[in-house]
């Protein structure tokens, strides 16, 4: 046999440890279905998930770097995304007059950085306003993608007893100037309804910004949090039988 007629596929039998055929192209291509299902896999989870699959050990570089590829294939570009933000509130504000949508940014080195983002659409203010009971949780959560922050909220209940979703906000951090520019979104979007009450937990920030933006209104601390400083003293069976009916009486 003088030819081989099939094309060649295998790489060299005297390769490396770390195969230099799998570039940041083919590693986005193998991991992406992986990051659909699972977002928070990180490059080391990614690295064994490849090894097992497919026999390769693959640089960690490389496989940082394919991931972060496959990531603006399924999301889109950071950068992108952030420019977006402005044609979202042009379009809900002529789609849905009322909505309120605030973004607001920082210059740094003569480019534009986000800085905080706050989002009420006109039904769910009128919805508030008209259908619900006088009542806001207010409380933020973790952003853990690429870019950390805190994601804030404010939800009532309605008629049904259901969540109502009022506003959001986005911001870098918990302190006192975030929480008070994200209560005067709140207040600039739904005024201050008779006998409103607010409830969050027990975090200086929080609780220093209802206080300066809506003096007026019933503000109380989360049922959830009191029980977990009460049972840092307090124990045993009538503590546990008796308090959440109490709460809830």
């Amino acid at each position: 046999m003088k030819k081989n007629p099939y094309a060649h596929q295998c790489s060299s039998t005297r390769r490396k440890k770390k195969v230099k055929n799998a570039t940041k192209h083919w590693v986005c291509a193998k991991v992406k279905d992986w990051l659909i299902e699972d977002g928070s896999l990180g490059a080391m989870e990614l690295k064994k998930k490849l090894k097992e699959h497919y026999k390769v050990s693959v640089h960690y570089k490389r496989v940082w770097m394919g991931k972060e590829l496959a990531l603006r294939h399924i999301y889109g570009d950071w950068e992108n995304s952030f420019d977006n933000l402005y044609r979202f509130k042009a379009q809900v504000e002529s789609t849905c007059p009322g909505s309120i949508v605030v973004i607001d940014h920082h210059t740094i080195n003569g480019k534009i950085r986000f800085k905080s983002f706050f989002f009420a659409l006109k039904p769910c203010i009128d919805g508030f306003i008209s259908g619900c009971r006088p009542y806001l949780a207010i409380d933020s959560t973790f952003l853990t993608g690429k870019f950390k922050g805190q994601l804030a909220s404010a939800s009532a209940v309605d008629g049904h007893n259901w969540l109502f979703p009022v506003c959001f906000g986005v911001f870098d951090s918990k302190t006192n100037d975030n929480w008070k520019w994200f209560m005067e979104r709140v207040r600039e979007a739904i005024g201050s309804p008779r006998g409103l009450t607010i409830c969050t937990d027990a975090g200086q920030a929080v609780m220093s910004g209802v206080g300066d933006v809506f003096p007026e209104a019933e503000h109380r601390e989360c049922m959830f949090h009191l029980v977990s400083n009460f049972k840092k003293k307090f124990h045993g069976k009538v503590f546990y039988d008796h308090l959440w009916a109490a709460a809830y009486s």
